[in-house]
């Protein structure tokens, strides 16, 4: 499954491939799915050390003054603002030290005020009062008795601006009451009618008087029944018997998870930031060349370097045949009489490469001559494990003799090895020589097919000198290793050395590790590739 993208500067199509970051996804699985283990285990480890904060909640009712009531904007928006006062209100020093000194608590107002939450519940006129304590008791006495000493302090706050006017009011009736009482005990006193009638008179009016006092007097009682908000607990604090801190399951999940997606992002990270090939699709991609064949990482001991010799059978002997012949077919167009093998850089698995592969040549019947022409670190005498001591140097610098075919090595039938002889002083011009072309030219008339081993690309300018005397060339690329940037300069070197480039090689392929694993038919008149997610089978007889 593919995605494309189209990028707006380049006007170039972007590829995604979600079968490779499923395939990246499913091969480490196993890391993915250990990270999110340790982080989740990490997580209940240390929650579990953690002293467990009990919170306890009272929720008040703020009742604004029945005067102020009304369904305009302006009212509401004075309710959400008296709310919001009060809620600062209770957090002041007088209520904590109040609270501090009624419950006996050995602290600082400070130190309780980090305790306590205070928050208007939005579009309401609740306020909710939140206590933290490692005490679940202390948490539940806190949250109450600070809402407590709250109300009482409002409405001692909201009564005080009364109480003059209700004293100096009571006051007169007081002095009024007496002085009713004073006239008519006067009256009853009397015996005058005319003295009777004036203090019953006069009683009347400090009756009357006393009347509009009281009415004053409940006037303003009304007034202040009306003004005045108050403060009621809507749901009182009860004893917490569930921490709200650690929260060890919630913790350790969630653990779990960011340790899952730190793993994934840490892959998705490396595998942008990898500037290495990989796949078959990768090189065709990259480099524009089709890959003709892939072995799987070959052990490095003696026996089994040389495979295709010592294990005929072998499904990596199986690969190099298909190699072979994946060969034959890319140069069919083109009689192959020298094929080149060469890399981008050191230590990619070349040499051990172009060995089987002339070994496979030779078995199919093919009268083979394998050439060690790299005079930097050859490596071809060491494979076959024959003398170094005559080679390719030795028959350049004696040109005037005649080529004694004698020397050369025959390990198998139709193979003939020719190791690089002792390490000249100026490699690079020999390779580049008139004598190297003439050489050539003269192992052509003796053999089918001249398979060269040469020094890796970068570093050294020798296979590049020998590429326009060559029908073919193969690329080993190391899956994992070798660099895109590296590869892609190798081939501009090559082609500019007119190189004719047949195709990749992948080596070493581990099925164990890589993504895929690769066999290739040929399909069409043309080779193909097919990927398959399998492990190679160990019996010989189902890989033929």
């Amino acid at each position: 499954m593919q995605d494309t993208i189209l990028d707006a500067d380049s006007n170039e199509e972007i590829t995604i491939d979600l079968k490779k970051y499923f395939a990246l996804f499913w091969q480490w699985a196993w890391l993915i799915i250990l990270a999110g283990i340790i982080a989740g285990l990490t997580a209940f480890l240390v929650s579990r050390q953690i002293t467990p904060v009990y919170e306890a909640t009272t929720t008040v009712l703020v009742s604004d003054s029945s005067s102020t009531q009304s369904s305009d904007l302006n009212s509401l928006r004075a309710s959400e603002l008296l709310s919001q006062t009060y809620a600062q209100m209770m957090t002041k020093n007088p209520i904590l030290e109040e609270t501090i000194s009624r419950l006996g608590l050995t602290m600082e107002a400070k130190d309780l005020r980090e305790m306590i939450s205070v928050s208007p519940v939005t579009n309401t006129q609740l306020i909710e009062v939140l206590v933290e304590s490692t005490d679940p008791t202390a948490a539940a006495l806190i949250a109450n008795t600070v809402v407590d000493i709250f109300t009482k302090e409002i409405e001692s706050v909201q009564t005080t601006r009364y109480d003059q006017s209700k004293e100096s009011l009571q006051a007169k009736l007081d002095e009024v009451e007496d002085e009713i009482t004073y006239y008519n005990n006067l009256a009853a006193s009397t015996e005058s009618e005319v003295e009777r009638a004036d203090y019953f008179a006069r009683a009347t009016q400090y009756r009357e008087t006393y009347y509009s006092l009281l009415e004053l007097y409940e006037n303003i009682w009304l007034s202040e029944a009306e003004t005045i908000s108050s403060v009621a607990v809507v749901e009182p604090a009860i004893l917490p018997d569930v921490p709200v801190r650690p929260r060890v399951l919630i913790n350790t999940a969630l653990a779990g998870v960011v340790g899952v997606m730190l793993a994934a992002g840490g892959l998705l990270a490396r595998e942008a930031l990898d500037d290495t090939l990989h796949t078959p699709d990768e090189v065709k991609n990259h480099l524009n060349l089709p890959v003709l064949g892939a072995i799987e990482t070959i052990s490095q001991d003696q026996e089994n370097r040389l495979i295709a010799m010592n294990q005929p059978r072998h499904p990596i002997t199986e690969a190099f045949r298909a190699l072979r012949e994946n060969t034959r077919f890319a140069s069919i167009d083109r009689d192959l009489h020298t094929l080149l093998v060469t890399s981008a850089s050191p230590e990619e698995g070349k040499s051990t490469v172009t060995a089987n592969l002339a070994l496979v040549f030779a078995q199919a019947g093919v009268d083979t001559i394998l050439v060690d022409c790299d005079f930097r670190k050859p490596v071809i005498h060491n494979l076959f494990d024959i003398s170094n001591q005559h080679g390719v140097s030795t028959i350049l610098f004696n040109q005037d003799t005649a080529i004694d075919e004698s020397r050369w090595q025959s390990p198998i039938d139709h193979l003939r090895v020719i190791t690089s002889g002792p390490l000249p002083p100026n490699p690079a011009e020999l390779i580049a020589s008139k004598r190297m072309k003439a050489f050539i030219e003269d192992l052509k008339n003796r053999a089918d097919l001249i398979i060269i081993d040469t020094p890796p690309v970068q570093p050294v300018t020798d296979a590049a000198s020998l590429a326009p005397e060559m029908d073919g060339m193969l690329m080993i690329v190391h899956p994992g290793k070798t660099s895109i940037s590296a590869a892609k300069q190798a081939i501009e070197q090559l082609k500019r050395a007119k190189a004719r480039i047949l195709g990749v090689v992948l080596n070493p392929l581990d099925l164990r590790r890589s993504q895929y694993a690769y066999r290739y038919a040929y399909q069409n008149g043309r080779n193909d590739y097919r990927t398959y997610y399998h492990k190679t089978d160990s019996d010989p007889s189902k890989n033929k």
